[in-house]
C-alpha cells in the first residue's frame, strides 16, 4: 500500500499527468488480486509461492501483458502500474524468500 502511495505520488508530479483521486483509487484497487488468497488453505502460508497456487496469479503472463497495455491507455494508467508493481514485488518476495 505504501509503495502504490509512493508511486502514485511520483508519477502525480510528471509533467501532463494529472492525477486524481480516481487514479489512487486504481492504483490502490491494483492489490485486490491478492483475494485468490481467500480460496486456499491456508489463507496465508508464508512458504507457498503464489504464482503457483493462486488463480489469479497463475496466469501472471497474461496478467503483465493486460497491464502494460492498460499502462498506455490513460483513464487506466494508474491500474496497470499497479498491477505491474504489485507482480514486481510479488516476484522479488519469491527470490528473496528461496520460494
Amino acid at each position: 500500500m505504501a509503495t502504490n502511495l509512493a508511486v502514485f505520488l511520483i508519477l502525480s508530479n510528471i509533467p501532463g499527468i494529472e492525477a486524481n483521486y480516481y487514479d489512487l483509487a486504481l492504483i490502490i484497487s491494483s492489490n485486490l488480486v491478492d483475494l485468490d488468497h481467500l480460496f486456499s488453505r491456508p489463507i496465508y502460508h508464508p512458504k507457498r509461492n503464489p504464482f503457483k497456487t493462486h488463480f489469479l496469479h497463475k496466469k501472471w503472463m497474461y496478467m503483465i501483458a493486460l497491464s502494460f497495455i492498460l499502462f498506455f491507455v490513460r483513464p487506466v494508467m494508474f491500474l496497470g502500474v499497479g498491477l505491474l508493481l504489485h507482480f514486481l514485488l510479488d516476484y522479488i518476495y519469491i527470490k528473496r524468500e528461496k520460494v
